[in-house]
């Protein structure tokens, strides 16, 4: 018998194991920044998870998460959770510290809000947050409601996706595209600038489902990915080159009558300025930069022209870049040359949001509380500009100086570029800094006050993916553990001790999913969704329109796909194809450095989390791989501890010796903590990372960055 189990029967060899899958079941979705959202099935018994597995009923997910989810468990019972509200009592980064209360916690907190607000106005408070929690109340309704109403200063987080959105839209109106479950019927799938086994990983069985009755795949990227290994073709370019491949392709295919006439005349406008701009560059001009050969080349031009059902999945890899927006356009340009929209099984996917978008998100925000709309914007990327003591800057102009930072659902000391200038900034005596968290990581290190959060799993949300198209439920799976709170607990306990009277911080988890849900959007409306059905159903496909653009209007300003863009134009690229490049952008002496770094996702992290995992820690994450004709030429082989370094800092990593990346490049992981690095020196990648914003949208572009490598 189990403990708290009535009539529980145990069977099978391992008894443990099995038993602790009895008990009652509780569904709720992971809240990780993956495209897949797994819908989630826990096991519950006295209060207590035992077991976590996929919801088998939901296709996508299917019976088990990724091997991240798989550790849910010992990720929420992990011996590191601070489970005490504690402030500092040595100097900020020496470690010490005493347990306080929660109401100690709360009026200092408050006390010193209250008075940086009288000394310095409202907008020397910042919150620093991105996508620990996803959810629709974890990741916005909570924090937001409080940071509102105090008139704090905007912070911008625009990390990625931002400048892919505003590329694609340049060319078609919407950033969205259509269910990428639609693959199955694909003849050709297009993997472009992402790692499905990294933050997709269930996306992969549709690609199988689509290989399995003759799909081609071809993958375009940098680093030779797992599915790359097994593509019928992988393009790898020089990272930021993109623009001028698919140049190549486009004018190979219009000077060879290869591209779609009649598509084009019919849902596109401006195609004589395309052919007008690719008249200024030559084939071999724009392979020689991409660094393709002609034998891929032609092989890609082959397989892409003899479709007829192209699905292009654009990932957030290639947006990472000074050229991002630009090449994400550029792909949106050669998909209509070829004719690939308004079909099922063809079209672009990006940035959907169709199940994510769905809801009412003002309403969760309660964006009406705020009064002051003047306070000035931070872009999250530019955090260490941002909190210079003596010369702050945000966008390339003089702010006011912050005077404290609250950050919670993110660690800026593995998520911010250029960390070292970030740490420095962060002890300043004069910052008052608050970290809300459910685990000790390197921006705890450096606060004045540490906070007991919640994980998700302790409070109830509702979430929809951007990978697929349904909307799920997090129903509350525990108690919180030890004194830590949910987001939403905290926010508004630490409002009232502001002494905030507002209803609006008087309501539940559960009235702001109803707010959440009341939207009209008809995603939710042509599918007869409501609070009541989803609350029951736990997750549902939400609607549209299918095949997806085949009424031919786009969202564009002639309501066609544009070869060019005012909006191109008004932001100062060439408004049909701008062939700009990386280096154009960077600073003399990065530019002129060996490397090109790129820091893509591991697949058994999440951006810097899961650190917490002992079994998750197993898997290195403190790696740089480098090219062995590169390897060679600096007497570096497999397991040397190496120094990748640039003007921003210095990393050691431990050496991979391998052709997943091309001469020129190296490879490392992102976002990993500086307090885990076994080889001894406190350093992370993002130590090396620049800082300085993507060509659109105010995007971060960690992969533009320029290194050397030496053996250490």
């Amino acid at each position: 018998m189990v403990p708290g189990v009535t009539n529980a029967k145990v069977r099978g060899e391992n008894r443990d194991i099995m038993a602790k899958r009895q008990g009652d079941i509780v569904y709720h979705s992971c809240l990780r920044n993956c495209a897949d959202r797994c819908l989630l099935k826990f096991t519950v018994q006295n209060g207590r998870a035992t077991y976590v597995e996929g919801a088998a009923e939901q296709r996508k997910t299917g019976t088990c998460p990724c091997v991240k989810g798989m550790t849910y468990i010992q990720y929420t019972y992990s011996p590191d959770r601070i489970l005490h509200p504690m402030e500092r009592v040595g100097p900020k980064g020496s470690g010490k510290w005493r347990r306080i209360s929660w109401d100690d916690a709360y009026g200092k907190i408050a006390g010193r809000f209250k008075s940086i607000i009288e000394e310095h106005g409202s907008q020397a408070i910042m919150p620093y947050s991105y996508s620990g929690n996803y959810g629709a109340i974890g990741m916005y309704g909570a924090a937001e409601r409080f940071f509102n109403k105090i008139n704090a200063r905007f912070l911008d987080r625009y990390v990625c996706a931002y400048s892919g959105s505003y590329g694609v839209m340049s060319a078609l109106g919407t950033s969205n595209g259509p269910d990428p479950e639609d693959s199955v019927y694909s003849d050709l799938y297009i993997s472009h600038g992402w790692n499905e086994a990294a933050t997709n990983v269930h996306y992969l069985k549709y690609i199988n489902v689509a290989r399995d009755k003759g799909c081609k795949v071809i993958v375009v990227n940098p680093i030779r990915t797992p599915l790359a290994s097994q593509a019928d073709l992988h393009i790898q370019l020089r990272p930021g080159t993109d623009v001028h491949f698919f140049a190549a392709v486009m004018k190979y295919m219009i000077d060879n009558d290869l591209h779609d006439k009649a598509y084009i005349d019919a849902n596109t406008k401006d195609f004589d300025a395309l052919v007008k701009q690719l008249k200024t560059v030559s084939i071999d001009e724009c392979l020689s930069i991409s660094n393709v050969g002609n034998d891929d080349f032609m092989e890609f031009v082959k397989l892409y022209t003899e479709a007829k059902l192209a699905h292009w999945r654009l990932g957030y890899g290639i947006v990472r870049n000074y050229t991002g927006g630009r090449i994400a356009r550029a792909a949106c340009l050669l998909h209509a040359v070829g004719g690939h929209y308004g079909k099922i099984g063809n079209g672009l996917s990006y940035d959907n949001m169709q199940a994510w978008g769905c809801g009412d998100h003002d309403k969760v925000r309660a964006k009406h509380l705020r009064t002051n709309h003047d306070v000035g914007h931070v872009n999250i990327t530019e955090l260490a500009k941002a909190l210079d003591p003596v010369n702050p800057t945000a966008y390339d102009a003089p702010c006011d100086p912050v005077k404290a930072m609250l950050f919670y659902n993110g660690n800026p000391a593995a998520m911010a570029p250029d960390v070292n200038k970030v740490l420095e900034h962060m002890k300043r005596e004069d910052l008052f800094v608050v970290g809300f968290d459910f685990n000790m990581h390197d921006s705890m290190d450096v606060c004045d006050i540490i906070l007991p959060a919640a994980t998700q799993f302790e409070t109830s949300d509702i979430i929809g993916s951007y990978g697929f198209f349904d909307l799920q439920v997090c129903d509350q799976v525990i108690e919180p553990l030890g004194e830590s709170k949910s987001n939403w607990t905290f926010f508004s306990e630490l409002a009232k001790a502001m002494g905030y009277t507002d209803p609006e911080f008087d309501e539940t988890n559960d009235d702001m999913i109803r707010q959440f849900m009341s939207s009209d959007s008809p995603h939710l409306v042509n599918a007869n969704i409501d609070y009541d059905r989803i609350m029951k159903e736990k997750f549902i496909k939400v609607w549209e329109q299918r095949p997806f653009l085949a009424d031919g209007k786009f969202g564009t300003e002639s309501g066609k796909i544009e070869f060019k863009s005012k909006y191109m134009e008004k932001k100062h690229f060439h408004p049909v194809l701008d062939l700009g490049q990386v280096e154009d952008w960077m600073i003399p002496e990065e530019r002129n450095l060996p490397f090109r770094m790129v820091s893509p996702a591991l697949i058994q992290r999440m951006n810097c989390e899961f650190y917490n995992v002992k079994y998750i820690r197993n898997f290195p994450a403190y790696t740089v791989t480098i090219n062995p004709n590169d390897a060679a030429a600096r007497g570096i082989k497999d397991n040397d501890k190496v120094r990748v370094f640039n003007h921003r800092g210095e990393v050691f990593l431990t050496a991979v010796v391998s052709d997943q990346v091309d001469t020129g490049v190296v490879l490392t992981v992102k976002n990993n903590l500086r307090r885990f690095n076994p080889n001894g020196s406190q350093t992370c990648t993002n130590m090396l990372t620049t800082d300085r914003l993507a060509d659109l949208g105010g995007c971060s572009a960690y992969h533009s960055t320029n290194v050397d490598i030496q053996k250490a």
